[in-house]
């Protein structure tokens, strides 16, 4: 964000904030602009609009799920889109497209709010201003309507005002505006607002009929002191989440109350991803130093999980937290006394504090809108309740709810049947009231322009029915649609012409409202956009599976033949290469050849004997191959090309094709030192195995293969070729270097001809019992390393010290989480790496990675809530549903596991986004094979029974990731030698590779039915992503599942997360016996 332009109207004691932000793009390539913001406790976003073509756009409002994919439909088309919706607690996300590179965009958004009565006398605004960078620009206008006096505008420390009001000529208005340049907001500021005498206790509006009114009311009551507790039970959330707290304002709170109390006895637990008791603090005549100290040095560290919470019994519990829950259910166990939330975040789930508090018959303590004097009086004294209304037929869908604490300033809102009403609002303790308060409603008398009493009313009863969401989701979407307020199903979605409204029938604002129905009138069917589902295409890719398993292929080695005496029609020619050692020639009966076509093959040898992986190119072409493990070679040509060969460390050879024939070739080593390599690469991504793959791509992947044939030259020197990592091996060293590497020229003398894989060193990764060996995620990190040289009692606080240089950065947690269970100190590793939960409100990118993880981890209860969670978000996603069912099927829920699967298949998706979902058919349609074969108890209901016939592989591997438009190919080297992959979809041995990924998140599938002996290599390529957002790195995990010889099948799990562009990883090796 580069500017920050907020306006802010007050009359009576309702707010309007409109924030108008201007998002620039300092890229090189567009980009979508996002943006989390967290908004007071009970307010909404009521306005949203972004600029479209130069003119302001207001948003219309969308269900939840459906307002993503359309906005990511739109997207993918490269047109403008803008959608706001709510996500965990109070807090909002904007979603801005395009952004052009060195260009902005403009977003306003609004809302409306009840100021709370920060005494009898005064009023409360409050804006929080905390933005990470500085802004080109920050603007503040408040105008104050009708005070009693001069407001004060406060920085958040309160100690002295920072800008001062001029009162305008009529009446007692009161304006004040803040403008700055290359400034961060760093503190909450604050409006102190004297309340007008003559402010209306009642307004109404009409609207059909029934007339909405708002009241407001003070009240004064004697207050009642609660039993003193003798024991507390503190809960002290020491998640990461809760590390921006305001800690100071929260142990102020506890002073003042121990110094009321005088005497108890607290018990501290300390909650994140665990749930720990700790020590037992004995508070004497208000001496609480030892706790204080004790929390002062608090470390805060790791996810949070309420369901863990389960303390001992105590009078009453202290619940300190923004009652956000990122790996469980924010549900907490039943407990019996009254439990008081207290939060000091910004960033809180205000309706989870409140409920607990409701429930347990304790209070929920906001200290973002409570002084320090209020504050705990909610701890000592009874709490007021609102009982609800004397009888009165004629007032309906009164909010707040009975139940809700009542002090100082109170307000509600109803719907009165008659134009003259009379309202007894009652309070009191317990069920006994004790206080009165009557309204009196006069429709015509007190009706007024200036609020929207019945959207005010809506807010209300939205914020009361949040308390219990999961309860009443259905009247809340409803309300959020009808008065386009955001709610957790209801979204705000700009769309950039009258065209991207009726194509995905979503009823666009105003201005377009006239042209919108007159076209859905005439055309709505042809104009609605296409939806698809993987069950389309389920039959299909079930007949193509089928196909390929029944014909059984089984991979025969060639047998080594003793060459024939020559007969006389055999033609042996020698060719001289340049350097003078002979080509040998066998062509097929050279007198029956008359094409120019010619199959060239042979083998490729030194002194020693045959020599693997090396490089047989048709000069000038992009066609090429690499000598198996036996040295031979097969590739197709033209009477009269030229074939050049070469080996690093050895001279390079060419011949010119006479015929089909053999052709051996001799390399000699060379003595020349290695200067240079000149490495030439053709990429050449177009090929397609098979026809069915074909006709998976859209138009964008077929110009992506037609487009990515390059050809290059690079310069690698010898030190380049030392420093690289890897064994030594000459196509290791050079990958990466360009695409579709060969090499010609001058290379170094002997250097090893072991192939690319990860037995080259056994301490890279473990070997598991059958037999496959993955690779342990050990990057090359200056962070790891200092951690690795501390000592064991040590490497902790090490860790700490570091995370305060990059405290969002996924990347360093996964790293050093891995670091930590690698060595043993598994609970460690699962403490920080649930870090990666606290990084982001609903970010199911992040989420995805951490299901990887704790799979492979075996933390199955928690990647089950992890993989839900994605499910809930993303849940017009195949893959997200495929990652759910294999959480469940961990947590031996199979039955679940496999509705799952077939709920992947028939979730529905727009046309744009066939190249993300389609073809993950292949993957599931084996998933739920396995899983049938494997379960006995699953009942597979309307599936076909074509579709639960036994299918066993001997070898399954998945490559799955966690980033939206990434393109990652998977590589699996067969013990042949050869290398199944996208653009050679099935080998000698029998395999089948699935459909090529370069959109969505995969995954792709390699199988093969019958075993080869020898060793499989698992790698990927990393092409990169087109991802318009920054969300942190590519996590990807493969599958292997190995079948043995009695039918028992067994899996592995691995997880890394992908570095450069171009970067290759080998991610295990399995080895058949």
């Amino acid at each position: 964000m580069s500017q920050l332009l907020v306006s802010v109207k007050v009359v009576g004691n309702i707010a309007y904030t409109t924030a108008e932000m201007h998002f620039a793009n300092s890229a090189t390539r567009q980009m979508e602009a996002e943006l989390l913001f967290p908004l007071p406790e009970g307010v909404s976003v009521s306005r949203y609009a972004i600029d479209i073509n130069g003119k302001m756009r207001e948003a219309v409002p969308v269900d939840k799920n459906k307002g993503k994919q359309v906005f990511e439909a739109v997207e993918h088309r490269r047109v403008d889109p803008g959608l706001l919706e709510k996500v965990a607690g109070n807090n909002f996300r904007t979603r801005i497209y395009p952004i052009l590179p060195g260009k902005e965009r403009i977003v306003i958004i609004g809302y409306e709010q009840e100021l709370q009565g920060l005494d009898k006398n005064n009023l409360m605004y409050q804006l929080v201003s905390r933005f990470p960078q500085k802004l080109d620009r920050f603007e503040l206008e408040i105008n104050v309507m009708g005070a009693a006096s001069e407001p004060t505008l406060l920085n958040e420390s309160a100690i002295a005002s920072v800008e001062k009001f001029t009162e305008t000529s009529w009446n007692h208005s009161y304006h004040t505006a803040i403008k700055k340049t290359g400034y961060q907001p760093s503190e909450k500021i604050s409006v102190t607002i004297p309340i007008p005498k003559e402010i209306p206790g009642v307004v109404v509006q009409s609207v059909n009929s029934q007339h909405y009114f708002y009241a407001n009311t003070f009240l004064e009551n004697t207050k009642i002191l609660k039993k003193s507790p003798s024991t507390i039970g503190l809960l002290w959330d020491n998640s990461l989440s809760c590390k921006n707290r305001d800690i100071r304002k929260e142990l102020q709170l506890l002073e003042d109350y121990f110094k009321e109390i005088k005497n108890t006895q607290v018990t501290l637990y300390y909650l994140n991803y665990t749930f720990e008791k700790g020590q037992v603090f004995t508070i004497s005549n208000g001496n609480w130093s030892g706790l204080k100290t004790q929390l002062e040095n608090t470390v805060y560290d790791g996810g949070t999980r309420f369901s863990k919470i389960k303390p001992g019994n105590h009078d009453e519990y202290l619940f300190f937290t923004d009652g956000l829950s990122s790996l469980s259910d924010n549900t907490l166990e039943k407990i019996n006394r009254p439990v008081y939330t207290i939060t000091s975040s910004a960033s809180s789930d205000y309706a989870f504090l409140n409920y607990n508090a409701l429930k347990t018959n304790g209070n929920f303590i906001n200290l973002n809108q409570s002084d320090r004097a209020k504050a705990v009086e909610q701890l000592l004294y009874q709490k007021l309740k609102f009982l609800g209304i004397k009888d009165n037929y004629t007032v309906t869908e009164l909010f707040p709810m009975p139940g809700t604490a009542a002090s100082g300033s109170f307000s509600v809102a109803g719907i009165s049947l008659k134009s003259e009403n009379e309202v007894v609002l009652l309070f009191g303790y317990g069920n006994q009231a004790i206080l009165e308060k009557k309204l009196f409603i006069d429709a015509k008398s007190q009706n007024t322009n200036d609020v929207n009493i019945e959207k005010l009313w809506a807010q209300k009863k939205m914020a009361n029915l949040d308390i219990q969401y999961q309860k009443n989701a259905a009247e809340i979407e409803t309300l959020g649609k009808k008065y386009g307020i955001v709610t957790q199903n209801t979204s705000l979605i700009v769309l950039e012409d009258i065209h991207d409204y009726i194509q995905y029938d979503i009823v666009p604002p105003a201005e377009l409202r006239a042209e919108f129905d007159r076209i859905m009138k005439e055309q709505r069917e042809s104009a609605l956009a296409e939806t698809h589902s993987n069950w389309e295409n389920v039959e299909s890719y079930h007949d193509k599976l089928t196909n390929w398993w029944n014909r059984d292929t089984k991979y025969i080695k060639p047998k080594k033949v003793k060459e024939p005496r020559r007969r006389n029609r055999d033609v042996v020619n020698r060719q001289s290469s340049t350097t003078g050692r002979p080509v040998e020639i066998r062509e097929d009966n050279p007198r029956e050849q008359t094409s120019t076509a010619a199959n060239v093959r042979g083998k490729v040898m030194d002194a020693s004997g045959p020599i693997p992986g090396a490089n047989v190119l048709v000069r000038g072409t992009t066609r090429g191959v690499q000598t198996n493990f036996d040295g031979e070679y097969s590739i197709n040509a033209t009477r009269g090309e030229v074939i050049q060969v070469s080996f690093l460390g050895m001279e390079s050879k060419e011949f010119t094709v006479r015929g089909s024939g053999v052709y051996t070739v001799f390399l000699t080593d060379s003595n020349a030192q290695l200067s240079e390599v000149v490495v030439q690469g053709y990429s050449n991504r177009s090929d397609r195995g098979r026809e069915d793959m074909e006709e998976d791509e859209d138009d964008n992947q077929v110009r992506r293969r037609q487009s990515s044939v390059s050809y290059s030259t690079t310069r690698v020197t010898a030190k380049e070729l030392e420093s690289a990592p890897g064994t030594g091996n000459s196509n290791q060293a050079l990958q990466g270097r360009v695409a579709g590497v060969s090499v010609e020229g001058m290379a170094s003398a002997p250097i090893s001809r072991v192939t690319d894989s990860i037995s080259n060193n056994r301490n890279s990764g473990f070997m598991d019992a059958n037999g496959t060996q993955v690779k342990q995620w050990n990057p090359d990190r200056a962070y790891l390393k200092a951690i690795e040289a501390a000592p064991q009692d040590k490497k902790y606080s090490v860790y700490l010290q570091l995370r305060e240089e990059q405290p969002n950065n996924p990347s360093f947690y996964f790293d050093v989480a891995n670091h930590f269970y690698n060595n043993g100190d598994k609970q460690k590793g699962l403490l920080i790496l649930s870090n990666i939960a606290d990084l982001g409100l609903e970010n199911h990118q992040l989420y995805k990675s951490l299901t990887y993880q704790l799979r492979q981890w075996e933390a199955t209860e928690d990647a089950l809530f992890t993989a839900k969670q994605v499910a809930k978000w993303r849940e017009h996603e195949p893959q997200s549903h495929r990652d759910l069912a294999l959480a469940l099927e961990d947590n031996k829920q199979y039955q679940a596991a496999f509705d799952e699967l077939i709920k992947a298949l028939e979730t529905n998706y727009f046309g744009e986004m066939r190249g993300q979902y389609e073809g993950v058919e292949d993957i599931i349609l084996m998933d739920i094979n396995r899983m049938i074969a494997e379960h006995s108890s699953i009942k597979t209901g309307k599936l076909d029974k074509k579709y639960t016939k036994k299918m066993p592989v001997a070898v399954r591997i998945i490559l799955n990731w966690n980033q939206m438009d990434t393109d990652i190919d998977m590589h699996v080297i067969e013990p042949t030698g050869e290398e199944c992959y996208y653009g050679h979809v099935d080998t000698q041995a029998g395999a089948r590779f699935s459909k090529d990924f370069t959109q969505g998140y995969g995954p792709e599938q390699y199988l093969l039915r019958n075993a080869v002996k020898g060793t499989f290599l698992v790698k990927t390529n990393y092409y990169g992503e087109r991802a318009l957002t920054e969300s942190g790195p590519t996590t990807v995990m493969v599958e292997i599942y190995t079948t043995k010889a009695n039918g028992v099948t067994e899996r592995k799990l691995q997880t890394i997360q992908l570095g450069k562009v171009k970067e290759n990883q080998n991610l295990a090796e399995i080895i058949i016996d």
